[in-house]
């Protein structure tokens, strides 16, 4: 059985992918989900190859928004045959995690709120319009309501990109109002990727999960 390992962004858990980890599984595809502690680029890079360490089979590697700046650097471990750029930040080796070719809306930066602790969050009133707008608002809002506080990497810059040697696949989420699409096209042109686009926003596997997994299942067969 195939397997993918499926890496969420800042702000998100695991369960942000659950409607097409369904999808996923019942086209055959083995679906795991890395916890990231969001506390920066090392940690978060460690929590992924720590799940890669127990994968008996080559695996194919999602990272989705920030999670493509974890999926550069773990991207190295062994046991990964492909990544794969979801909407994704795609830093080169001696960048930080946000890299140096991401463009965000305007809206976005507007909802960032930082916590007495100095970790950033966003605005819970404006997070279900900006990360699922394509959704109702009743599910959207429940979505948005596990969101959590977290950073982007901090001060480490990648060491290896993992897209310099494995092959990879960019996935452009064509109406993201978060990291824009043009952005999205520029970072998978520095890779090299071959490019597929998806309508809509910046959440494909909450919104388009069936059309989404078609889209995997031929990138990695």
């Amino acid at each position: 059985m195939t397997t993918i390992v499926l890496t969420h962004g800042a702000f998100h858990n695991g369960s942000c992918f659950a409607p097409l980890v369904a999808e996923l599984e019942a086209l055959g595809i083995n679906c795991v989900m890395p916890e990231l502690p969001l506390t920066d680029l090392d940690a978060d890079e460690a929590a992924v190859r720590a799940v890669l360490d127990t994968c008996e089979e080559p695996v194919t590697l999602l990272g989705h928004s920030y999670g493509g700046s974890v999926v550069t650097v773990a991207g190295t471990h062994p046991a990964v045959e492909r990544v794969v750029y979801l909407a994704a930040i795609v830093p080169d080796e001696g960048e930080p995690a946000t890299g140096t070719l991401v463009e965000v809306g305007a809206d976005f930066i507007g909802a960032m709120r930082v916590n007495d602790d100095g970790v950033p969050f966003i605005d819970p009133a404006l997070a279900p319009q900006l990360f699922y707008p394509d959704l109702n608002a009743q599910l959207a809002a429940q979505y948005a309501a596990v969101l959590r506080p977290g950073h982007t990497g901090g001060a480490v810059t990648v060491r290896e990109a993992a897209w310099r040697s494995r092959p990879t696949t960019y996935i452009v989420c064509a109406d993201d109002p978060i990291i824009l699409p043009s952005s999205q096209r520029a970072n998978a042109e520095r890779s090299g990727a071959t490019v597929v686009e998806i309508a809509g926003d910046h959440s494909p596997m909450v919104a388009r999960p069936a059309e989404l997994a078609a889209m995997l299942a031929l990138a990695i067969s």
